[in-house]
């Protein structure tokens, strides 16, 4: 038996809804939940839309001043490969871990801490290289304005 991806599995549920009568207006994206983080294979690419930002908003230009969108155009025309760029780290967020955003809680999941990078893959549709981390590092922390769960972010 083939196991459906979580990318079905939404679909799915929507069209059962749909079905019933009831209709999903804005059904969630399937990102990957705090108890898939010790099955995410960081040796291969994973796909960007599964994981959550963790800030609110970026620069539109990375710490060395050059522009995300030639990360993003770069990415797209193959001038540059995924391999070419350093991997995201991604951390779990449990349930049972608040992490306090904004003086909101965070839902669990799983986040980046790079996400500039993230963005930049998710707008050329590419998937992503990873680093998983055990925890969220101290430095690190401040990172987590996000005010929509990461859902989305806003380039400033």
């Amino acid at each position: 038996m083939k196991i459906m991806t979580r990318t079905k599995t939404t679909l799915l549920a929507v069209l059962m809804l749909l079905g019933a009568g009831i209709v999903a207006t804005n059904p969630a994206f399937a990102y990957f939940s705090a108890s898939d983080f010790s099955t995410i294979d960081c040796s291969s690419l994973i796909d960007p839309d599964d994981v959550r930002f963790s800030q609110d908003s970026i620069s539109a230009n990375f710490s060395d001043q050059k522009p995300v969108k030639d990360l993003i155009d770069g990415l797209k025309d193959g001038s540059v490969k995924p391999s070419d760029v350093p991997a995201i780290r991604i951390v779990k967020v449990d349930p049972k871990q608040a992490v306090k955003s904004g003086g909101n809680e965070v839902a669990a999941g799983v986040y980046t801490i790079d996400n500039r990078r993230l963005y930049a893959f998710q707008q050329a549709g590419k998937n992503i290289p990873c680093t998983k981390l055990d925890s969220i590092p101290e430095n690190q922390k401040f990172k987590f304005t996000t005010d929509n769960n990461g859902t989305s972010i806003r380039v400033r």
